[in-house]
Protein backbone atom coordinates (compact mmCIF):
# COMPACT_ATOMS: atom_id res chain seq x y z
CA UNK A 1 0.00 0.00 0.00
CA UNK A 2 2.98 2.50 0.91
CA UNK A 3 3.66 2.16 -3.10
CA UNK A 4 0.75 3.15 -4.54
CA UNK A 5 1.12 6.94 -4.10
CA UNK A 6 4.07 6.68 -6.05
CA UNK A 7 3.19 5.16 -8.58
CA UNK A 8 -0.02 7.21 -8.88
CA UNK A 9 2.27 10.30 -8.45
CA UNK A 10 4.54 8.92 -11.80
CA UNK A 11 1.74 8.36 -13.49
CA UNK A 12 0.41 12.20 -13.55
CA UNK A 13 3.80 13.13 -13.67
CA UNK A 14 4.08 10.95 -17.31
CA UNK A 15 0.81 12.13 -18.64
CA UNK A 16 1.56 15.62 -17.91
CA UNK A 17 4.56 14.89 -19.57
CA UNK A 18 3.22 13.80 -22.62
CA UNK A 19 0.61 16.64 -23.16
CA UNK A 20 3.68 19.01 -22.70
CA UNK A 21 5.65 18.09 -25.00
CA UNK A 22 2.88 17.48 -27.44
CA UNK A 23 1.81 21.49 -26.97
CA UNK A 24 3.83 23.95 -28.57
CA UNK A 25 3.25 27.94 -29.21
CA UNK A 26 3.78 29.63 -32.53
CA UNK A 27 7.29 31.24 -32.75
CA UNK A 28 9.12 33.84 -34.98
CA UNK A 29 11.83 32.77 -37.72
CA UNK A 30 13.13 32.71 -41.06
CA UNK A 31 11.59 30.96 -43.48
CA UNK A 32 12.06 29.63 -46.77
CA UNK A 33 9.86 28.57 -49.95
CA UNK A 34 12.01 26.66 -52.03
CA UNK A 35 11.39 24.26 -55.44
CA UNK A 36 13.80 20.98 -55.27
CA UNK A 37 15.46 20.18 -58.87
CA UNK A 38 18.36 17.43 -59.32
CA UNK A 39 20.62 17.38 -62.43
CA UNK A 40 23.77 17.46 -63.72
CA UNK A 41 26.86 20.29 -65.16
CA UNK A 42 27.41 20.51 -68.52
CA UNK A 43 28.44 22.90 -71.50
CA UNK A 44 25.86 25.12 -73.14
CA UNK A 45 26.69 23.99 -76.28
CA UNK A 46 27.17 20.69 -75.79
CA UNK A 47 27.28 18.47 -78.90
CA UNK A 48 27.36 14.98 -79.86
CA UNK A 49 29.89 14.03 -82.49
CA UNK A 50 27.82 11.99 -85.21
CA UNK A 51 28.97 9.61 -88.08
CA UNK A 52 28.32 11.69 -91.43
CA UNK A 53 29.01 8.30 -93.70
CA UNK A 54 29.31 4.81 -93.21
CA UNK A 55 32.67 2.93 -92.95
CA UNK A 56 34.92 1.74 -90.69
CA UNK A 57 36.81 4.09 -88.60
CA UNK A 58 40.23 4.56 -90.22
CA UNK A 59 41.94 7.26 -87.69
CA UNK A 60 40.88 8.80 -84.50
CA UNK A 61 42.84 12.04 -83.57
CA UNK A 62 41.46 12.88 -80.34
CA UNK A 63 41.43 11.64 -76.75
CA UNK A 64 39.44 12.65 -73.90
CA UNK A 65 40.03 16.07 -72.24
CA UNK A 66 41.61 16.92 -75.70
CA UNK A 67 41.04 20.85 -76.71
CA UNK A 68 39.29 20.56 -80.41
CA UNK A 69 38.85 24.18 -82.29
CA UNK A 70 36.20 24.23 -85.30
CA UNK A 71 36.34 22.22 -88.41
CA UNK A 72 39.50 20.06 -86.69
CA UNK A 73 39.21 17.01 -88.30
CA UNK A 74 38.27 14.12 -85.21
CA UNK A 75 37.47 10.93 -86.80
CA UNK A 76 38.40 9.48 -90.55
CA UNK A 77 36.68 6.67 -92.16
CA UNK A 78 38.00 4.22 -94.97
CA UNK A 79 36.85 5.59 -98.33
CA UNK A 80 38.55 3.89 -100.91
CA UNK A 81 35.57 3.98 -103.46
CA UNK A 82 34.53 7.56 -102.51
CA UNK A 83 38.04 8.26 -103.21
CA UNK A 84 37.99 6.90 -106.93
CA UNK A 85 35.01 8.77 -107.92
CA UNK A 86 36.55 11.84 -106.86
CA UNK A 87 39.53 11.21 -109.30
CA UNK A 88 36.99 10.36 -112.10
CA UNK A 89 35.40 13.41 -111.44
CA UNK A 90 38.54 15.56 -111.25
CA UNK A 91 39.52 13.52 -114.64
CA UNK A 92 36.07 14.83 -116.44
CA UNK A 93 36.33 18.24 -115.18
CA UNK A 94 40.18 18.82 -116.98
CA UNK A 95 38.99 16.78 -119.75
CA UNK A 96 35.85 19.06 -120.01
CA UNK A 97 38.43 22.09 -119.43
CA UNK A 98 40.57 21.37 -122.34
CA UNK A 99 37.32 21.05 -124.91
CA UNK A 100 36.71 24.53 -124.45
CA UNK A 101 40.40 25.80 -125.10
CA UNK A 102 41.93 27.25 -128.13
CA UNK A 103 43.75 23.58 -128.90
CA UNK A 104 40.12 22.12 -128.64
CA UNK A 105 39.69 19.55 -131.61
CA UNK A 106 35.88 20.26 -132.31
CA UNK A 107 36.36 24.04 -131.95
CA UNK A 108 39.44 24.41 -134.05
CA UNK A 109 37.84 21.75 -136.35
CA UNK A 110 34.47 24.49 -136.85
CA UNK A 111 37.10 26.86 -137.07
CA UNK A 112 38.62 25.65 -139.97
CA UNK A 113 35.35 25.12 -141.48
CA UNK A 114 34.56 28.50 -140.76
CA UNK A 115 37.75 29.75 -142.75
CA UNK A 116 37.02 28.09 -145.77
CA UNK A 117 33.68 28.97 -145.61
CA UNK A 118 34.08 32.46 -145.53
CA UNK A 119 36.83 31.90 -148.33
CA UNK A 120 33.92 30.29 -150.51
CA UNK A 121 31.67 33.10 -149.71
CA UNK A 122 34.48 35.70 -150.78
CA UNK A 123 35.19 34.15 -154.12
CA UNK A 124 30.90 33.47 -154.76
CA UNK A 125 30.61 36.92 -153.91
CA UNK A 126 33.45 38.31 -156.65
CA UNK A 127 31.40 36.14 -158.96
CA UNK A 128 27.65 37.14 -158.49
CA UNK A 129 28.91 40.81 -158.68
CA UNK A 130 30.80 39.72 -162.01
CA UNK A 131 27.27 38.06 -163.45
CA UNK A 132 26.09 41.29 -162.44
CA UNK A 133 27.14 43.28 -164.66
CA UNK A 134 27.90 41.14 -167.24
CA UNK A 135 24.17 40.10 -167.10
CA UNK A 136 23.21 44.11 -168.09
CA UNK A 137 25.17 44.01 -170.96
CA UNK A 138 23.76 40.37 -172.01
CA UNK A 139 27.14 38.91 -172.18
CA UNK A 140 25.38 36.21 -169.95
CA UNK A 141 22.44 34.81 -169.92
CA UNK A 142 19.81 35.45 -167.49
CA UNK A 143 19.96 31.78 -165.97
CA UNK A 144 24.28 32.28 -165.42
CA UNK A 145 23.22 35.24 -163.50
CA UNK A 146 21.04 33.52 -161.04
CA UNK A 147 22.99 30.64 -160.62
CA UNK A 148 25.56 32.89 -159.56
CA UNK A 149 23.47 34.76 -157.50
CA UNK A 150 22.00 31.31 -156.04
CA UNK A 151 25.52 30.17 -155.68
CA UNK A 152 26.81 33.32 -152.98
CA UNK A 153 23.33 33.08 -150.92
CA UNK A 154 24.04 29.62 -150.36
CA UNK A 155 27.66 30.50 -149.06
CA UNK A 156 26.88 33.09 -147.23
CA UNK A 157 24.06 31.08 -145.64
CA UNK A 158 26.38 27.94 -145.04
CA UNK A 159 28.87 30.43 -143.47
CA UNK A 160 26.07 32.03 -140.81
CA UNK A 161 25.00 28.37 -139.94
CA UNK A 162 29.06 27.27 -139.37
CA UNK A 163 29.34 30.42 -137.07
CA UNK A 164 26.27 29.55 -135.17
CA UNK A 165 27.05 25.70 -135.03
CA UNK A 166 30.68 27.18 -133.38
CA UNK A 167 28.77 29.58 -130.59
CA UNK A 168 26.30 26.29 -129.49
CA UNK A 169 29.23 24.27 -129.33
CA UNK A 170 31.51 26.82 -127.04
CA UNK A 171 27.85 27.27 -125.03
CA UNK A 172 27.72 23.64 -124.87
CA UNK A 173 31.19 22.54 -123.77
CA UNK A 174 31.07 25.37 -121.43
CA UNK A 175 27.76 23.95 -120.08
CA UNK A 176 29.91 20.52 -119.59
CA UNK A 177 32.24 22.47 -117.78
CA UNK A 178 29.80 23.48 -115.26
CA UNK A 179 28.17 20.48 -114.97
CA UNK A 180 31.36 18.71 -114.58
CA UNK A 181 32.78 21.12 -111.91
CA UNK A 182 29.31 20.60 -109.99
CA UNK A 183 29.79 16.92 -109.84
CA UNK A 184 33.29 17.28 -108.55
CA UNK A 185 32.24 19.29 -105.83
CA UNK A 186 29.45 16.74 -104.97
CA UNK A 187 31.69 13.98 -104.82
CA UNK A 188 33.92 16.09 -103.20
CA UNK A 189 31.64 17.07 -100.42
CA UNK A 190 30.40 13.53 -100.45
CA UNK A 191 34.63 12.62 -99.54
CA UNK A 192 34.73 14.75 -97.15
CA UNK A 193 31.89 13.08 -94.85
CA UNK A 194 34.67 10.54 -94.62
CA UNK A 195 36.48 13.24 -92.12
CA UNK A 196 34.67 14.33 -89.39
CA UNK A 197 34.86 17.53 -87.85
CA UNK A 198 34.67 19.49 -84.88
CA UNK A 199 31.23 21.61 -85.13
CA UNK A 200 32.70 23.98 -82.79
CA UNK A 201 35.38 24.94 -80.21
CA UNK A 202 35.54 22.57 -77.19
CA UNK A 203 36.58 20.01 -75.06
CA UNK A 204 36.72 16.08 -75.73
CA UNK A 205 33.98 14.57 -73.20
CA UNK A 206 33.75 11.38 -74.24
CA UNK A 207 34.93 8.64 -77.43
CA UNK A 208 32.45 5.92 -78.05
CA UNK A 209 34.26 4.27 -81.31
CA UNK A 210 37.71 3.55 -82.16
CA UNK A 211 40.03 2.85 -84.92
CA UNK A 212 38.33 -0.41 -86.97
CA UNK A 213 35.34 -0.03 -85.37
CA UNK A 214 32.16 0.02 -87.89
CA UNK A 215 29.91 2.86 -88.65
CA UNK A 216 26.48 3.88 -90.37
CA UNK A 217 25.63 7.22 -90.60
CA UNK A 218 24.32 8.79 -88.09
CA UNK A 219 25.98 7.10 -85.43
CA UNK A 220 26.99 8.86 -82.48
CA UNK A 221 31.01 8.12 -81.88
CA UNK A 222 32.06 11.07 -79.54
CA UNK A 223 30.71 14.12 -77.36
CA UNK A 224 32.31 17.68 -77.25
CA UNK A 225 31.43 20.34 -75.04
CA UNK A 226 31.46 23.56 -75.95
CA UNK A 227 30.53 26.71 -74.51
CA UNK A 228 30.55 27.97 -71.17
CA UNK A 229 29.34 25.95 -67.83
CA UNK A 230 25.93 25.50 -66.59
CA UNK A 231 23.64 23.95 -64.59
CA UNK A 232 20.93 21.65 -66.36
CA UNK A 233 17.95 21.03 -63.85
CA UNK A 234 14.55 18.71 -63.93
CA UNK A 235 11.76 20.48 -62.06
CA UNK A 236 8.51 18.23 -61.37
CA UNK A 237 5.32 19.05 -63.20
CA UNK A 238 3.25 20.28 -60.38
CA UNK A 239 6.36 22.84 -59.35
CA UNK A 240 7.19 24.72 -62.66
CA UNK A 241 4.80 27.41 -63.04
CA UNK A 242 6.46 28.45 -59.42
CA UNK A 243 10.04 28.49 -61.19
CA UNK A 244 10.87 32.31 -63.20
CA UNK A 245 13.62 33.64 -64.71
CA UNK A 246 16.49 35.30 -62.42
CA UNK A 247 15.70 33.43 -59.07
CA UNK A 248 18.23 31.85 -56.88
CA UNK A 249 18.96 28.23 -57.37
CA UNK A 250 21.13 26.86 -54.61
CA UNK A 251 23.57 23.79 -55.73
CA UNK A 252 24.70 21.25 -53.81
CA UNK A 253 27.35 18.99 -55.90
CA UNK A 254 26.93 15.04 -54.95
CA UNK A 255 30.95 15.24 -55.18
CA UNK A 256 31.24 17.92 -52.61
CA UNK A 257 27.46 17.85 -50.38
CA UNK A 258 29.88 19.98 -48.02
CA UNK A 259 29.06 23.42 -49.78
CA UNK A 260 26.21 25.59 -51.64
CA UNK A 261 26.45 27.35 -55.04
CA UNK A 262 24.69 29.92 -55.54
CA UNK A 263 23.28 30.13 -59.16
CA UNK A 264 21.16 32.44 -61.17
CA UNK A 265 17.96 30.27 -63.40
CA UNK A 266 18.42 31.91 -66.83
CA UNK A 267 16.53 30.26 -68.89
CA UNK A 268 13.01 27.99 -68.55
CA UNK A 269 12.55 24.92 -71.51
CA UNK A 270 8.39 25.09 -72.75
CA UNK A 271 8.28 21.26 -72.99
CA UNK A 272 7.76 18.50 -70.99
CA UNK A 273 11.17 15.72 -71.46
CA UNK A 274 9.15 12.87 -71.22
CA UNK A 275 12.45 11.11 -71.01
CA UNK A 276 12.94 12.70 -67.72
CA UNK A 277 9.26 12.76 -66.89
CA UNK A 278 10.28 16.46 -65.84
CA UNK A 279 10.34 20.07 -66.75
CA UNK A 280 14.18 20.95 -68.00
CA UNK A 281 15.40 24.63 -66.36
CA UNK A 282 18.86 25.93 -67.01
CA UNK A 283 20.98 27.72 -63.93
CA UNK A 284 24.58 29.84 -64.72
CA UNK A 285 26.76 29.55 -61.50
CA UNK A 286 27.35 32.52 -60.22
CA UNK A 287 30.75 31.11 -59.35
CA UNK A 288 32.28 28.32 -60.49
CA UNK A 289 33.31 25.45 -58.54
CA UNK A 290 36.74 24.92 -58.24
CA UNK A 291 36.11 21.13 -59.88
CA UNK A 292 33.41 21.56 -62.45
CA UNK A 293 33.32 18.00 -64.53
CA UNK A 294 31.20 17.94 -67.02
CA UNK A 295 28.48 15.57 -66.10
CA UNK A 296 28.67 15.68 -62.19
CA UNK A 297 25.58 15.00 -60.90
CA UNK A 298 23.62 17.62 -57.64
CA UNK A 299 20.83 18.61 -55.57
CA UNK A 300 19.37 22.62 -56.03
CA UNK A 301 16.69 24.19 -54.19
CA UNK A 302 15.50 27.32 -56.20
CA UNK A 303 14.10 30.02 -54.10
CA UNK A 304 10.69 31.50 -54.98
CA UNK A 305 10.23 33.24 -51.35
CA UNK A 306 12.14 34.12 -48.01
CA UNK A 307 10.42 35.75 -44.74
CA UNK A 308 12.69 36.93 -41.63
CA UNK A 309 10.61 36.85 -38.55
CA UNK A 310 7.65 35.23 -40.05
CA UNK A 311 5.07 33.30 -37.49
CA UNK A 312 5.67 29.57 -38.21
CA UNK A 313 4.69 26.35 -36.83
CA UNK A 314 5.86 23.01 -36.99
CA UNK A 315 4.05 22.02 -40.45
CA UNK A 316 2.91 17.97 -39.06
CA UNK A 317 0.27 20.63 -36.35
CA UNK A 318 -1.62 21.95 -39.51
CA UNK A 319 -4.63 19.98 -40.12
CA UNK A 320 -6.51 20.16 -43.19
CA UNK A 321 -4.94 22.01 -44.94
CA UNK A 322 -5.99 25.41 -42.76
CA UNK A 323 -6.74 24.23 -39.34
CA UNK A 324 -4.80 24.05 -35.90
CA UNK A 325 -5.87 22.79 -32.96
CA UNK A 326 -5.76 24.22 -29.10
CA UNK A 327 -6.78 21.92 -27.01
CA UNK A 328 -10.13 20.36 -28.01
CA UNK A 329 -10.77 23.51 -30.72
CA UNK A 330 -10.29 23.87 -33.99
CA UNK A 331 -9.20 27.03 -35.10
CA UNK A 332 -9.05 28.36 -38.74
CA UNK A 333 -5.51 29.78 -39.74
CA UNK A 334 -4.60 31.57 -43.26
CA UNK A 335 -1.11 29.89 -44.16
CA UNK A 336 1.55 31.67 -46.11
CA UNK A 337 4.80 29.69 -47.04
CA UNK A 338 4.64 25.84 -46.19
CA UNK A 339 7.77 23.59 -46.22
CA UNK A 340 8.19 20.06 -45.30
CA UNK A 341 9.51 21.44 -41.83
CA UNK A 342 7.82 24.82 -41.10
CA UNK A 343 4.42 26.42 -41.97
CA UNK A 344 4.22 30.20 -42.07
CA UNK A 345 0.84 31.23 -40.25
CA UNK A 346 -0.42 34.78 -41.96
CA UNK A 347 -3.65 35.12 -39.67
CA UNK A 348 -5.76 33.51 -36.90
CA UNK A 349 -3.12 32.81 -34.25
CA UNK A 350 -0.64 34.72 -31.74
CA UNK A 351 2.56 33.98 -30.49
CA UNK A 352 0.93 32.89 -26.96
CA UNK A 353 -1.50 30.65 -28.79
CA UNK A 354 -0.81 27.10 -27.35
CA UNK A 355 -1.03 24.56 -29.96
CA UNK A 356 -1.73 20.63 -29.69
CA UNK A 357 -0.46 17.71 -31.75
CA UNK A 358 -2.81 16.35 -33.65
CA UNK A 359 -3.32 13.05 -33.94
CA UNK A 360 -1.95 10.86 -36.24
Amino acid sequence: MNYYPLVFFCALFFLFGCKHKNEITPQRKEIVDAVFGSGHIENINQYAVMANAEGYIKTVNISEGDTVKKGQVLYRLTNDVQRTQVENAIVNLRFAKTNTSAVSPQIEQLKIQIVQAQDKAQVDSTNYARYKRLVETNAVSRTDYENAELQYRSSVSSLKVLKKNLADLKHNLNQNVDNAKAQYLIQQQSNDYYDITAKADGVVMSITKKVGDYVKKGDQIAEVGAGHIIVKLYVAEEDIQRVKLGQTALISLNSNNDKVYPSTVTKIYPSFDTNQQAFTVEATFRELPPQHLNGTQLQANIIIEEKKNALVIPSFYLMDGDYVLSGKNKIKVKVGILTLEWTEILSGLTENEALTQPKS
